[in-house]
Parts: structure tokens; sequence; C-alpha cells
């Protein structure tokens, strides 16, 4: 059993046996889709990623209410990262731009499918290889049509940032813009997350996130979508 395939059965097995019931609203509360997520980069340890998606906002988190958090309007696509300690928001503009996929960068995809691996919701996992030129970018272990909305929020997050690094592109350096860092960053920063939800991510830089709980419906408090309204405000256009 190789490692991306074990890390696979321990992820469905934890979110295999979840139950999905809403809980009852008040006029203080949020009924949104949870997705929690550890990560680890190279040089890391591993830390816990929340993601609250509903209809107007999605926050990005480490599970609790109180810490720093960043914050995507889905309607203006602004994005605010909050600082507590510094008592800042840092705010991104996202940028309508028309991107174009460079005729040099060619992406493909390898879809497997396992019939003989446990399912989601009735739904058969699918080991998806993401490739620039050629070039191994992401491995990715998604359910299809799983949590669409919530897919959808982060697919809108991940192209607010792409939006802002395709307006930095000229200032880096050549040997930064790699195939995969142009695809995965830049032109097609949500490719991963085309018709499913992601329970392992993977690549060759020790990028790893593995899902550990997903919920369709939490009742969580409406204060935390909200900005502090004293801290200052950071614009970068």
């Amino acid at each position: 059993m190789n490692v991306f395939t074990r890390d696979y059965l321990r992820v469905a097995s934890i979110v295999i046996c979840l139950s999905f019931s809403p809980k009852a609203l008040t006029a203080q509360t949020l009924d949104v889709a949870m997705l929690l997520y550890e990560e680890q980069e190279a040089g890391t340890d591993v830390y816990p990623v929340r993601i609250l998606v509903g209809d107007k906002h999605l926050r990005i988190d480490d599970g609790y209410d109180q810490g720093d958090y960043i914050l995507l309007d889905r309607t203006s696509r602004r994005l605010y990262s909050v600082n507590h300690a510094e008592r800042n928001i840092l705010v991104v503009h996202s940028r309508v731009t028309e991107k174009r996929l460079p005729a040099d960068l060619v992406l493909t995809q390898k879809e497997t499918a396992d019939a003989t691996a446990p399912t989601i919701q009735g739904k058969i996992p699918v080991n998806r290889q993401l490739l620039a030129n050629g070039e191994l970018c992401l491995q990715v272990v998604v359910v299809p049509d799983l949590m669409d909305a919530a897919v959808s929020g982060m697919a809108e997050y991940a192209q607010v940032l792409g939006s802002r690094q395709l307006k930095n592109l000229d200032g880096l350096p050549e040997s930064v813009k790699t195939p995969c860092y142009l695809s995965r960053y830049v032109y097609a920063p949500a490719r991963h997350l085309r018709n499913g939800l992601p329970l392992i991510e993977r690549d060759t830089s020790g990028y790893y996130r593995s899902l550990l709980n997903y919920k369709l419906s939490e009742s969580v408090s409406a204060a935390i979508f909200a900005l502090p309204d004293s801290y200052e405000l950071i614009q970068l256009d």
C-alpha cells in the first residue's frame, strides 16, 4: 500500500462516520458549511485549518473563533487578513483581469477511481494528478459532487489570490515562475477544486493537507464574520 492510498483510507475512516444535522439558528448565528483540515509545509509542524463557508462570506482560521483569521467577502471579492496582536487588517482587492493561459503553458491531468475504496456519502473518491508541461504539480484525492457550495467558495478564494499573484507576476524572479507555480497560483489556482471536495492534497515540496472533519451544516456565531472596527486598515492596491 503506497503512502497516498494509506492516507486516503485514514481520512475516509474519519469522515465516513460523520452525521449531519442542521442546528437551530438564532438571530445571532449563521448556518455555514465547515471543513477542518490538517496542513503541513516543508519545515513546519502540522497545523489545523478550519474553513467556514456561508452565502456571503468565507472564513479561514485555526479552529478558534478568537484567533487571527482570513475573511473573504464573496460579494465584493475583497479579502481581509485580521491580526489581533498587531491590531490591523490587511485588505486585498481582487482585480477582475483576463487571465488567458499562456500558449507555452499546457495543463493536463491524470485521473483514476478506486472502486474498492470506501465511499463517502455514496460517492467514489477520485485520485488526480495535476500536471503543467508534463511536470507533476499536485496530487489530490477528491470526492466528486460533495459539498459543492463550499467548494465554490474555496474556488472563489483561490481565484482572488490568483488575481493578486497575476498583478505581482512581473516583479517575480524568472526562477520562481515555473510551470507549476504559474498554474497553481496564477492562471489556474482553483484547478484542484474542479468537480470535487479535496480529501488529500500533496506535492513534492513537502506541502500536505488532509481532511479531518466536515459538516454540511454548522451553526456559528455571526460575529466571527465581522471585522474589528478599531483596527488599522492596510490597503493592498
